[in-house]
């Protein structure tokens, strides 16, 4: 019942059919865990808001396309979907977006509302975008008309505000008038504005149309809409004119940045579009090639395994001894002069005159150790070399026999795909909750603002990128900081969220191996079938993939949620191991200890994790074969490891370059496939056929390669966990039997040398008698 509990070792020999349910104590509290996850989802819900990263949150920390509330007053900003960014002088430093001011926006200002700069000055008001007017500077809210809180485009019912007392106008008005231009001393004298504190609607109205400074701004340059943001299109003739009005903004670095952009946006979006134009190459090219090309190869492997695993062996020992030869030749232990000089003269890149001899001999040396080494184990492996050719074989027998099995991996990649979708969008919505929180800058590092006009008024003297504005309500600290020029607003974790995150991650680590779990106990159940029947379809069940599948789902879900659980395990350490290493970094460059310590432990992990899931592999193979609980197969899956290591051994390197060279095969040849699709005349013809001419055949080659390795994979990870299986089941089949195995299908008794046994005949209880022999 327990994770590991007594389940004593059956001697049933094969595949078990009477089995019971193991480990269900790790199955409840997988799905308790579970009911866990589900309650970090409905806190999520309530806590986060995905508004905030689909739309953006404004300076005020409201969300764009939904309801605020803001002393007891509700905002609806539910057809504001667009965050715009009022000046967009903010957004020429990388350090000044984050306080850059910011709201929300029906649409993006298009080229007709711009206020062109060398035109100045600006009177309409389609041209000027401002705060909130609930948050207008200057003491501005309360007295306009006609202007509701929300409102951003109010630059017009300035003129209905009366006469008032500006503390900062003498000071501004003499800054202006200093800067001696023509249409701002026009503006002055017109409207009759001076130094003795008392402004109007005009003067802010003037006062606006200065860069940075408010209390509306003007849209200097055209905006477009990138995933509900408004970004400005930031032409080098603007930045020019900006500089002619005395911004401090280097033209020549705006105008090198501006050619650079366009250049690389222009032609990415040219590829882009190549691939929607193209999907027929990378349907073709990478999806039924793929298939196809993994059927053909796996066809390849059922009868020129041998032949490809051979000359793999013999061509890594040729080029062993080659390399040693020439080390020994270029250190002047072989060959005459006149053949060294050939050499040379073959290799111009090669001079030996060039090298110490001595460290060619010593290379040498070293080569033909391992040349040795390597030729001796060769020797030694020959007879398990031949076993793990016909487990290759036996596998591609097996997988022949149940083809449903290549489409079996398609369940756990929609499970994995659902995962992944449900734990990103709870995520999201982790990320996008939190506390309110204000931080701010120092004012000396505050970006440009035209003659730095926004220093003027009182500002926080703060550190950089500290909090500030604490311990005020959350009105107020919205208000202050939306309108402070040094500060912005994030949402930052409690530690609440902190912990729902922890468990939420550890969730996504351990339902991840789950899946892999599950499907590995199913084909391993499936091909296991096919081994223990001698490879005779006709003693197998008739849906051998179902009945695995079944197995699995009602018996053996605890074993893998116990295998999934211990990997789930490690693969957290191993990742609070690298926060540890990022959040230590400075500690480790002062220390060479702590750093060497660090890496060392990191690496023993790295081992770990291999080797723990190296056991897990073959421990639900035996849970699939035996139907035991997850320890007992695991202790035995550990002792056929330790008594069949070189066996293991050379199955899986020549199983895993076997494979590895499919799949590289299978995604050349898809490439190879789209490439000469893309050079017919229906993509080739720009006169012929426009609308599928494409700019490059990069991108859709490429796509095509990527998908086509993709379909390889899953694939020969059915074929990997084939190959497994059946040297798993041949190991159990020889250890149950002094040696010699029993059960093996054809192919692997004549690699071995055994001659057919008689088939077993099972008893009244489903169990399998072994024949009486004299």
């Amino acid at each position: 019942m327990g994770c590991c509990g007594d389940d004593p070792e059956t001697k049933e020999q094969g595949i078990v059919k009477n089995r019971k349910c193991r480990d269900i104590l790790c199955l409840l509290i997988f799905l308790a865990f579970w009911a866990g996850m589900f309650v970090i989802c409905a806190f999520a819900v309530r806590e986060g808001d995905s508004n905030r990263l689909v739309y953006g949150v404004d300076s005020y920390g409201f969300t764009c396309g939904g309801k605020a509330t803001f002393q007891n007053v509700t905002l609806d900003l539910s057809d504001r979907k667009n965050l715009y960014y009022l000046n967009a002088l903010d957004l020429l430093s990388a350090s000044g977006i984050s306080y850059a001011k910011r709201v929300c926006a029906s649409s993006c200002p298009g080229a007709a509302n711009v206020c062109n700069i060398t035109q100045m000055p600006c009177n309409s008001s389609i041209q000027y975008r401002c705060p909130y007017y609930r948050f207008a500077g200057n003491e501005l809210y309360g007295k306009l008309t006609g202007v509701s809180d929300i409102d951003t485009q109010w630059y017009q019912e300035l003129l209905t505000m009366q006469p008032t007392t500006d503390p900062n106008a003498t000071q501004i008005v003499d800054k202006l008038t200093g800067l001696n231009v023509q249409w701002i001393n026009d503006w002055l004298a017109q409207y009759g504005i001076n130094n003795n504190g008392t402004v109007g609607g005009r003067y802010y109205q003037l006062q606006s149309q200065i860069p940075g400074y408010g209390p509306c701004y003007p849209v200097w340059v055209e905006t477009s809409e990138v995933f509900h943001r408004c970004f400005p299109k930031i032409p080098t003739e603007w930045a020019s004119s900006v500089v002619q009005a005395g911004a401090a903004v280097g033209g020549d670095a705006v105008d090198a940045f501006k050619k650079e952009f366009s250049s690389l946006s222009e032609r990415w979006t040219r590829y882009v579009g190549d691939i929607s134009k193209g999907i027929l190459i990378i349907i073709v090219a990478g999806l039924v090639a793929g298939v196809v090309l993994s059927l053909i190869w796996m066809l390849i492997l059922r009868y020129f395994a041998g032949v490809m695993a051979w000359l793999t062996i013999i061509l890594v020992n040729v080029a062993l001894i080659g390399f040693t030869l020439y080390c020994f030749v270029m250190a002047g232990l072989l060959g005459s002069d006149e053949f060294r000089g050939q050499v040379a003269s073959a290799l111009p890149n090669v001079d030996p005159t060039e090298v110490e001899r001595n460290q060619w001999k010593w290379i040498g040396i070293a080569a033909a150790v391992v040349a040795g080494i390597i030729f001796l184990i060769t020797l030694l492996m020959i007879s398990r070399i031949r076993v793990a050719i016909a487990c290759i074989k036996v596998a591609s027998q097996a997988v022949g026999s149940m083809p449903s099995i290549l489409l079996f991996p398609l369940l756990p990649f929609v499970f994995e795909v659902g995962l992944l979708i449900y734990w990103i969008a709870i995520t999201g919505l982790l990320y996008s909750a939190g506390d309110l929180t204000a931080n701010c800058r120092s004012p000396d590092s505050s970006p440009f603002t035209f003659s730095n006009f926004s220093s003027v008024g009182s500002s926080p003297s703060t550190t950089s990128n500290s909090s500030c504005y604490a311990g005020l309500p959350k009105d107020e600290q919205a208000s202050l900081c939306g309108s402070d020029h040094n500060c912005y607003l994030t949402y930052d974790w409690n530690d609440r969220l902190k912990y729902a995150f922890i468990y939420h991650f550890f969730g996504l680590l351990w339902t991840n191996q789950f899946i892999v779990g599950f499907g590995c106990v199913t084909i391993a159940g499936a091909i296991a079938s096919y081994y223990w029947a001698r490879g005779d379809s006709a003693q197998m069940p008739t849906f051998p993939v179902l009945v695995a599948l079944k197995n699995t789902t009602i018996y053996h879900c605890g074993s893998v949620a116990f295998g999934s659980f211990i990997i789930a395990v490690i693969q957290f350490i191993r990742f609070l191991l690298d926060y540890l290493d990022r959040k230590t970094r400075e500690l480790q460059s002062a220390n060479k200890c702590a750093e060497w310590a660090m890496c060392c432990v990191k690496c023993c992990m790295w081992c770990l994790e291999k080797i723990v899931a190296f056991i897990n592999r073959n421990a639900y193979i035996l849970v699939a074969v035996k139907g035991t609980n997850y320890c007992v197969s695991a202790g035995r899956a550990v002792a056929l490891i330790v008594t069949n290591a070189l066996r293991l051994a050379a199955v899986n390197f020549i199983g895993d370059i076997l494979i590895f060279l499919g799949k590289v095969a299978i995604a050349a040849g898809g490439g190879v496939i789209a490439l000469a699709l893309s050079e017919i005349d229906y993509y080739n013809n720009a006169t012929k056929y426009p609308d599928t001419y494409l700019y490059s055949p990069i991108l859709p080659v490429a796509v095509s390669i990527i998908t086509a390795f993709v379909v390889a994979e899953i694939f020969f990870s059915v074929y990997e966990m084939a190959i497994d299986t059946v040297l798993l089941s041949f190991c159990e089949d020889c250890e149950s039997n002094n040696g010699e195995p029993r059960f093996a299908p054809p192919l692997l008794m004549e690699a071995v040398g055994a001659k057919p046994q008689p088939p077993s005949q099972p008893n009244s209880h489903g169990s399998v008698v072994k024949p009486i022999s004299g």
